[in-house]
């Protein structure tokens, strides 16, 4: 019986900052994601030259069912991180198909969208920015991830039990 964890990044190219934060993360999170079975992660950053951008993204946020999103004021100044992106993801979880996963990388308004609704990470929403010890952050943070994780794989098996 697999349980299948996909796992799409959402994040806004337009900072030089955030694309830094965004291969931290990825640093962090990588290697126990890889230690995992049944566990994918996918970004735009796959993307090949040639491939059909807007088909590609569509493509995995239809096998998506785990949602990292990666917030900051450009992300949520972004038309197509939070009106396509989010507002997919955000589809599938209304209906039980998609958790959200933000993580707040800088000061930003997200208290008064969707984000100040649900628990951020990393620790109390701090921004990743403020850490003083952004390995310390990133760590809570994949250790959070995981535990994501592991309760999707959990609530899978039992929905196929049922």
């Amino acid at each position: 019986m697999t349980t299948d964890i996909n796992i799409f990044i959402s994040h806004c190219h337009t900072n030089d900052e955030d694309q830094k934060f965004f291969n931290d993360i990825l640093m962090f999170i990588n290697p126990a994601i890889k230690s995992m079975d049944n566990v994918k992660l996918w970004s735009d950053k796959q993307l090949l030259t040639g491939q059909h951008i807007d088909s590609e993204v569509e493509n995995a946020l239809n096998d998506m069912n785990l949602m990292i999103c990666l917030v900051s004021p450009e992300y949520l100044n972004s038309n197509y991180c939070i009106e396509k992106e989010l507002k997919d993801a955000l589809a599938k979880r209304q209906i039980g198909k998609a958790n959200i996963f933000p993580i707040i990388l800088r000061k930003c308004v997200w208290k008064h969208t969707f984000f100040g609704q649900v628990l951020c990470q990393p620790k109390d929403g701090k921004p990743l920015k403020e850490w003083t010890d952004k390995d310390d952050a990133l760590s809570d943070v994949t250790d959070a991830l995981m535990d994501v994780i592991q309760y999707l794989k959990k609530q899978q098996i039992s929905e196929k039990k049922n």
